[in-house]
């Protein structure tokens, strides 16, 4: 993925259990525009569509004029060093686009990209996520080249965009002689049924000849893909054999009125949740999410930011420059970078998806009270005047942590695990995360 990308998350979420006979009247699937989220991807697929004349078409026509659009505009691995986009320019809409589209999304006028986890009956796929497809769509988009990868990404973030819930499938393809190459194609969904596309080979045969053809375009029966293509084919069954329950969701996602920016929390984080979000101390990064899950290192140092802003009154500029991070270039996180309150894992890593224990987010908020006290990050121990009992597994707690945990029990906004202990080393929820946030902007503020 590239930096800088703005991610937004409707509040309007996939309903990702799946339960049977669940309805919903008002927009129906396909009548909603499908987002990966990244505004400037997102962008980006916005500006291409108006070139593809799919208007007053049919789904099948639809998804042939992205199709073929995708087949005589790109180019396999031989980039020439054009660029079809400004980097300046893309960012600079994508900024300007961002309050609108959030503004639909939570009315339901557009919908994030469906990730199938957290639920008994669903996959979580890596190359079928949706920072996979943003990622290399957009090097697609840039540079009109690439491998079956960009070709499958770009495929389904365009259609996606025409409302179709368009997977990536993840396997081998087999050459005429019968070895097997690794490769990637789509599975989309229309009309109730998921249908088999290949955009990469139909573009070899293009690039052969010199004419579209469409050898595997819109192929329904599987154990004719089966003959060409190769695959794990647990997740396509499952899609399959789902398929009118995938459109539903999209349904009822897009006729939902959603009361609040989360799927789910626990009924004692309701409260602090509302109190976060009317504080603004709710990140846009947790907007959708379920909250009862662990909190991740680039989702809390948004909340640390935010923190920080609700504290002061003051916007934490951007960072300027590169990421001092190989793995991230998220704005979030390299603000709190700058302000001090957060660290790398490494001498460039920093681990964003990485879970946060519960020592490492009091932590970052304590160093975000310091700065706002004092002007700047120090070791904790002025924070805290001591006098608090100590935990039963103190010992357990890294020194680091000590004086900004024992600050935030001081403060009475930080507790134990109600057996005398504090478990420093258990990951963090996030709607604790956000609990922890919202009484220190409460308790520090007074």
């Amino acid at each position: 993925m590239r930096k800088r990308l703005n991610a937004f998350l409707t509040a309007l979420v996939l309903v990702v259990s799946l339960v049977p006979g669940a309805s919903a009247a008002g927009r129906r699937y396909r009548e909603v525009p499908i987002f990966v989220g990244y505004t400037d991807v997102d962008y980006m697929a916005e500006e291409i569509l108006k070139e593809i004349p799919t208007q007053g078409k049919s789904a099948r026509e639809q998804i042939q004029a992205v199709y073929d659009w995708i087949i005589m505009n790109c180019k396999r691995d031989n980039w020439d060093g054009t660029t079809y986009f400004d980097e300046e320019e893309v960012y600079a809409k994508a900024d300007e686009l961002y309050p609108v589209w959030l503004e639909q999304a939570q009315r339901g006028e557009i919908l994030v990209r469906q990730e199938y986890q957290e639920s008994e009956n669903s996959y979580l796929v890596p190359y079928d996520s949706t920072y996979y497809i943003a990622s290399f769509a957009s090097d697609m988009m840039i540079q009109r080249t690439g491998n079956c990868a960009h070709y499958s990404a770009l495929l389904a973030l365009l259609l996606g965009h025409l409302g179709f819930d368009c997977r990536l499938i993840d396997g081998e393809f087999i050459n005429g002689s019968g070895s097997r190459v690794e490769h990637k194609w789509n599975y989309v969904l229309v009309d109730g049924a998921y249908y088999w596309l290949d955009v990469r080979m139909d573009h070899a045969n293009y690039d052969r000849t010199g004419k579209v053809t469409h050898t595997y375009f819109m192929i329904e029966d599987t154990e004719e893909w089966a003959k060409r293509h190769a695959w794990d084919d647990t997740y396509s069954t499952w899609l399959a054999e789902n398929a009118d329950l995938v459109a539903e969701n999209y349904t009822i996602a897009a006729t939902a009125l959603s009361d609040t920016p989360w799927s789910r929390c626990s009924d004692w984080a309701a409260d602090y949740l509302e109190r976060a979000h009317q504080g603004q101390i709710f990140p846009e990064i947790l907007w959708g999410e379920n909250m009862t899950a662990d909190i991740s290192r680039q989702e809390f140092a948004a909340v640390a930011v935010a923190l920080y802003e609700a504290l002061t009154g003051e916007t934490v500029p951007q960072h300027t420059g590169e990421s001092p991070f190989t793995d991230t270039g998220d704005p979030d996180v390299l603000r709190a970078y700058d302000l001090k309150v957060v660290g790398g894992k490494g001498a460039d890593w920093f681990g964003p998806t990485d879970p946060l224990t519960r020592e490492q987010a009091v932590t970052m908020l304590g160093r975000v009270c310091e700065l706002v006290r004092d002007g700047a990050v120090g070791d904790g121990s002025g924070l805290y005047q001591g006098g608090v009992e100590p935990f039963l597994d103190d010992g357990a707690i890294n020194d680091y942590a000590r004086g900004y945990l024992y600050f935030f029990v001081e403060l009475g906004a930080v507790g134990g695990m109600g057996d005398g202990t504090f478990a420093p080393q258990r990951n963090m929820s996030r709607e604790a995360a956000v609990k922890v946030a919202v009484e220190a902007a409460d308790r520090f503020a007074q």
